[in-house]
């Protein structure tokens, strides 16, 4: 199945040649497998940094210094665990989804990450500030995201098409269409099942035309 799914995808990408540089999408390509790679072997390094954040960090739940450190280690465990989920999930979706197209970004897409690199300190998110509504508005963002990409994804080919004849050239539209098809589904379907985990807020690869399905023709 794999197979035959990448068979189609390269004779679909191939089919537009004119409307983007093979070196581009090579190159994407190529970013992708590595940040995916990056983050699949690396991501356990999310474990202790996020535990040594908690224990530093403290809860503010408790009065006494010894509680609030006790506490915040145990959250900060927990949360090694989610971002190390986090990165492998991820991880794995653009090494074995390297030949995807993707969004342009992640931008108010999903938690962020606390740094481009697991093994990177950065700047830890928190989900209550300014507060918990504002906080959790990410993850629900990621979610009806990822719902559009997953069954909304189709529209790529006749957005693709339309720009295609607009340029001369609706084959090559229409293969750029089936390409960034089988592209949103995969982000999409990933999208949903990690919806309450963090992202990257950048994507590495190939970008596609817009944010939404229907960018091509709407932007």
């Amino acid at each position: 199945m794999f197979r035959k799914l990448l068979v189609t995808v390269s004779i679909a990408a191939s089919g537009y040649s004119t409307q983007a540089s093979n070196s581009d999408i090579a190159e994407g390509m190529g970013q992708k497998a590595i940040s995916g790679g990056v983050n699949l072997l690396t991501g356990v390094f999310e474990l202790p940094l996020q535990t040594v954040k908690g224990y530093q960090n403290g809860c503010d739940y408790f009065d006494s210094e010894f509680g609030s450190r006790t506490a915040g280690t145990a959250l900060g465990v927990c949360r090694g665990f989610g971002h190390w989920y986090a990165r492998g999930a991820w991880g794995g979706m653009e090494l074995f989804g390297f030949w995807t197209a993707n969004p342009p970004h992640n931008h108010g897409i999903g938690l962020p990450f606390d740094s481009q690199y697991a093994w990177e300190m950065g700047t830890q998110h928190s989900m209550f500030e300014p507060n918990f509504a504002q906080g959790c508005k990410p993850i629900a963002r990621k979610l009806v995201y990822g719902v559009i990409n997953t069954f909304g994804g189709v529209i790529e080919v006749p957005a693709q098409m339309i720009k295609g004849s607009g340029e001369g050239d609706i084959v090559g539209g229409l293969g750029k269409g089936v390409w960034f098809w089988f592209s949103r589904e995969w982000y999409g379907i990933t999208s949903v099942f990690t919806c309450i985990v963090p992202n990257p807020e950048e994507n590495p690869g190939y970008a596609f035309d817009g944010f939404w399905p229907w960018s091509a023709v709407t932007e």
